[in-house]
């Protein structure tokens, strides 16, 4: 994506944002024009290829001040390294090593996932960012992400979203404490322990309880497919009214036809391949209109054989393009993995508490495209701040869940993905020096942020308003993709 038109789109964008900050503006003008440039610059080749699935998702983040905080990993990214709002300094930096990061361990980040002997635990289940960094960042986006849900929670109650809102920088310290807590144990050789059951927690319970019903179900097979007697078939249109972005379409017939070698590459990454024909492909559809951050990404929802030709016993996966975490190169020596694939392998793997926690998660190319597969089941649930309302949203059920995540954070901080010993003694050793006084640092920088993300919500939603739903990147008929790629993003380049 160079040439004369992404020297024009960053000439623009910084132009924008200098006007902005010196010709008389409020401050708030100039933080919009800087949300402005900082997302243009990280959609920039996204925005140019396939314009309409971006207007999709800057359309997902604006409307809510939380999925605008899961989409703005570029802008938190950007604020830490310029510890805007203090987000990035910290008397509790380390210079080094660096741990391996979940990327983004916003509370949305986080669900059940389903064994390789069906049992279910609490895990991380998103590594698009996974990478390399300090271990502030991870804490910093965690907590934030715990204050934010705090001060959102029960919005059609107003008394009881008052009375939550001001609980966030409890729930923030619950948070930093359970990573803070976690930490120390594991660096004195405590076991990486694996939460199986909600144990009283409001929100893990309700998680743990929904799951278990749906996987004994098979609920994933009502909900997403169709059976013709012994044909069974994966729906097409809107699957949920109440969700009516989210569409199942056709996929076009040479990306089908590339499907089976795909899935096949896919079967060669896993722990524990099955056997070809329980790969088989019996369907597959283009899903619009999932995830935020991602929402700009290839999905496609594949049927599979399973363990026999019985249609009950069918398999569902979900095919997801990958990209590089947008952590990449921020700090020496940069590049830790051989690609993308074995990034999201290797990082997810040594993050949960068994390597098997999801056994079909893996990996392939597909199209020109890094791919990530895994499991699409209904039992695999995922947080959602949606349901973080009345009990699940009181601050004691706040609290208790960010004490649980912030320990799963400190779980994958401790791992070793590369199979050397990464930088568990070193964080412990600095929390350790006071860490009453590290607590009381990330509830400060985080619950600040959380105010932050509601200011820069608002500012992002004009800068639509203001600059058009590509945020004024203009369109491009040089960046047309080839047409078998561009049959992927449906009318994606249409002017």
């Amino acid at each position: 994506m160079n040439g004369p038109s992404s020297k024009g789109v960053r000439l623009c964008l910084a132009l924008a944002f200098v006007l902005a900050a010196c010709g008389g503006r409020t401050e708030e003008e100039a933080r919009k024009a800087e949300i402005t440039s900082v997302m243009a610059r990280a959609d920039e080749p996204l925005l140019r290829a396939r314009p309409r699935l971006c207007e999709g998702k800057y359309a997902r983040m604006a409307a809510s001040a939380y999925d605008f905080y899961r989409g703005t990993v570029p802008l938190s990214l950007h604020d830490f390294r310029g510890n805007n709002f203090g987000f990035g300094a910290s008397a509790y930096a380390i210079a080094g090593p660096l741990v391996p990061a979940l990327g983004d361990p916003h509370p949305e980040n986080f669900g059940a996932l389903l064994a390789a002997d069906g049992t279910l635990a609490l895990e991380p289940n998103d590594f698009d960012s996974a990478d390399f960094a300090p271990y502030l960042w991870d804490v910093r986006r965690l907590v934030a992400g715990m204050a934010l849900a705090a001060r959102l929670t029960n919005a059609d109650e107003p008394a009881a979203q008052a009375a939550t809102a001001a609980a966030s920088r409890d729930v923030a310290r619950a948070a930093a404490e359970g990573y803070a807590d976690a930490i120390a144990a594991l660096a004195k050789g405590g076991p990486r322990e694996r939460i199986t059951e909600g144990g009283g927690d409001a929100n893990l319970d309700d998680l743990f309880e929904r799951s278990i019903e749906d996987r004994d179900a098979r609920a994933e097979l009502d909900e997403l497919t169709t059976l013709d007697g012994k044909v069974r078939r994966l729906r097409r249109g809107v699957l949920d009214s109440e969700e009516p972005t989210g569409v199942y379409l056709d996929v076009p017939p040479a990306a089908y036809a590339a499907l089976p070698s795909a899935i096949e590459r896919y079967r060669g990454t896993l722990l524990e391949p099955p056997p070809s024909a329980f790969l088989t492909l019996l369907d597959a559809a283009r899903e619009l209109g999932s995830g935020v951050a991602s929402w700009a990404r290839v999905r496609v929802i594949l049927l599979v054989r399973g363990p026999t030709d019985d249609p009950a016993d069918d398999v569902v996966l979900e095919l997801k393009e990958l990209a590089d975490s947008g952590l990449a190169g921020l700090y020496p020596p940069g590049v830790f993995y051989d690609g993308v694939a074995e990034r999201v392998r290797l990082a997810s793997r040594a993050a949960w508490a068994r390597p098997d926690a999801e056994p079909f998660w893996g990996t392939t190319e597909w199209m020109g495209f890094v791919c990530q597969i895994k499991r699409e089941s209904a039992g695999q649930k995922t947080l959602r701040t949606s349901r973080m309302r009345e009990e699940r949203g009181s601050p004691a059920a706040l609290a208790s869940l960010g004490r649980r995540l912030g320990g799963v954070v400190a779980r994958a901080h401790a791992a070793d993905p590369l199979g050397t010993s990464w930088a568990v003694a070193d964080v412990a050793a600095v929390i350790g020096r006071d860490p009453a006084g590290f607590v009381a640092e990330q509830v400060d920088v985080g619950d600040r942020y959380a105010a932050q993300v509601i200011v820069d919500w608002r500012l992002f939603r004009e800068a639509l308003e203001e600059r058009g739903p590509r945020l004024g990147v203009p369109m491009d008929l040089a960046d047309t993709p080839p047409p078998d790629v561009r049959a992927l993003y449906g009318d994606a380049h249409a002017p």
